[in-house]
């Protein structure tokens, strides 16, 4: 299995008595969110379905890219902030992905599951995407397959990548 593994594109900072479960996109971030949508396309890396945190945020990244993709978005709220290794598996088991699965979410649980799934230590930028091969669900079992910042998505979209 292929999983994705995507950060929130760049949120609006909390406004006073604003939970942080509510804080929108800036409109760069949902621009962003757009073309990492394009991109994933471009490339080839297309999920069969979108699994997103319940946050705004997350919500509307995961939206945005299923626009461009043409799939559907699961929201769970297992995906939530605090989603560590028990909460990726119990979501994997219960919906039994496709070959390759998204997974828009927050960091720093991202890098957290990539390491527990790598090895490798990472952290994601807002609009960030790790893609790791996994033959099973178990620690370190996966290879870390790529890591891509927003703006070499970005550049995908204009052909400007070398």
């Amino acid at each position: 299995m292929r999983l994705c593994l995507l950060r929130h594109a760049e949120a609006q900072p909390a406004m006073p008595g604003q939970p942080d479960a509510d804080r929108p996109l800036t409109e760069s971030g949902e621009q962003t969110a757009r073309r990492i949508g394009e991109a994933l396309r471009r490339i080839r890396l297309a999920p069969g379905t979108i699994y997103t945190s319940p946050y705004r945020r997350a919500q509307q990244t995961a939206w945005a890219v299923a626009h461009a993709l043409g799939v559907p978005v699961i929201e769970d709220r297992l995906l939530a902030p605090g989603c560590g290794p028990a909460e990726l598996e119990l979501l994997l088991h219960a919906y039994a992905p496709e070959e390759t699965a998204l997974i828009v979410g927050h960091q720093p649980d991202l890098g957290e599951l990539v390491r527990w799934l790598t090895g490798a230590a990472i952290r994601l930028p807002a609009g960030g995407l790790a893609v790791v091969d996994m033959p099973a669900l178990r620690e370190r079992a996966g290879t870390l397959h790529g890591l891509y910042d927003p703006a070499w998505l970005a550049a995908v979209m204009t052909g400007r990548t070398t």
